[in-house]
């Protein structure tokens, strides 16, 4: 059974195990009793889970040309929803039947577009934001979109996939009353910080002028995706089951997404430090929205870039649900710091000597958000 509290020792237990049991990189085909090079790990399939260039300069030449081809829609996509979020969090903007109905439009073309398993939908929602004065339009934007991911884990089908990103869409549009605090660099004092706690109230005063026939999870979500399954969330203090699953879902991707990103008052956490921090706040969460996070999302998300314990540079080109720790990483970099002319293709979950050793960064998004 996936342990979710073990998930992150792994790291320290597959170095403990590979040293009681005397592997090495020199070790890796122990029958042939040779020693091999980087040169030779490099050139070696079967053994170690690299392709050979030759096999994978076709394919990647066309998986290169589709995956820009699609990154490229769906930066304008993203635009689109950056748009609208600006639009529907701006206070001075009139709450209409016409705001409703492009909400509905752009939600319904979102829960299709991920259902088909776009993934490049997640390039944007890790990597940091173009103007971080806007954080907050592009914080809603996330956190929709990787709620809908987890949703997707959980089995939703359309219409609770629809209800859950229409909610996680709104959760914060009580903040709209608060944003001259919010927006003020350095920490909140307490006194900031008890009035910005007051927003989920203000929220359900907007959603009541919006449209008062809202599906009633969605007044869950922006009441209570701040509650903690514990008691230490607010504003009630609601605790375990009292709490809808989608205010669940929403409260955990919130904390995880503004951890990931630069705020104001700090600098952004690498996802696998933020998860870190998450399983040491346990309680705080259900366990299966953390187990779905950490399968849909991963401890190292497409796009990162990684350090693999042989010094190469990688880049995380495919996730792996049953072992997170170990994606399939592009390696760009030799052990020496060199770009390689040819990325090379390692699948780790098929590789026991060879794991990620450090998370460095997002890749920069070459569909960059102005």
């Amino acid at each position: 059974m996936f342990s979710i509290l073990d998930i992150l020792r792994k790291h320290k237990e597959e170095k403990n195990k590979l040293k009681l049991k005397g592997l090495t990189l020199e070790s890796v085909n122990p029958d042939e009793k040779k020693d091999l090079t980087n040169k030779q790990i490099n050139e070696t399939k079967n053994t170690t889970g690299y392709l050979k260039s030759t096999d994978v300069s076709i394919s990647s030449a066309l998986n290169r040309g589709f995956a820009e081809e699609n990154i490229k829609l769906m930066g304008e996509f993203y635009d689109e929803a950056f748009a609208l979020a600006k639009k529907l969090y701006n206070p001075h903007s009139e709450v209409n039947s016409g705001i409703k109905s492009e909400l509905n439009s752009f939600i319904e073309k979102t829960a299709v577009l991920l259902s088909r398993g776009n993934k490049e939908s997640l390039q944007f929602c890790l990597s940091d934001y173009s103007k971080e004065e806007d954080y907050l339009y592009y914080h809603i934007v996330n956190v929709c979109l990787i709620s809908i991911e987890i949703g997707l884990g959980l089995g939703y089908d359309r219409l609770h996939l629809i209800e859950l990103a229409t909610a996680a869409f709104l959760h914060d549009i009580g903040i709209t009353k608060y944003l001259d605090i919010i927006n003020k660099p350095g920490k909140l004092t307490d006194e900031d910080y008890n009035k910005v706690r007051e927003h989920p109230k203000y929220g359900i005063e907007i959603l009541n002028k919006l449209d008062k026939e809202f599906p009633k999870g969605i007044f869950d979500v922006v009441e209570q995706e701040h509650e903690r399954i514990d008691g230490s969330g607010y504003p009630k203090g609601t605790k375990d089951d009292d709490i809808s699953e989608y205010a669940q879902i929403v409260g955990l991707v919130d904390v995880y997404e503004a951890m990931i990103h630069n705020r104001p008052y700090r600098n952004k956490h690498t996802p696998s430090q933020t998860i870190n921090m998450i399983l040491n706040n346990k309680n705080a969460f259900g366990y299966k929205i953390i187990k779905n996070l950490i399968e849909r999302i991963g401890i190292f998300p497409l796009g990162f870039l990684v350090r693999l314990n042989t010094r190469e540079i990688g880049v995380v080109f495919k996730d792996n649900l049953k072992s997170p720790l170990r994606p399939v990483v592009n390696i760009i970099y030799d052990p020496n710091g060199k770009e390689l002319k040819q990325p090379k293709q390692i699948d780790l979950n098929s590789n026991p000597v060879i794991y990620i050793e450090e998370c460095l960064d997002c890749l920069k998004n070459p569909n960059k958000r102005q």
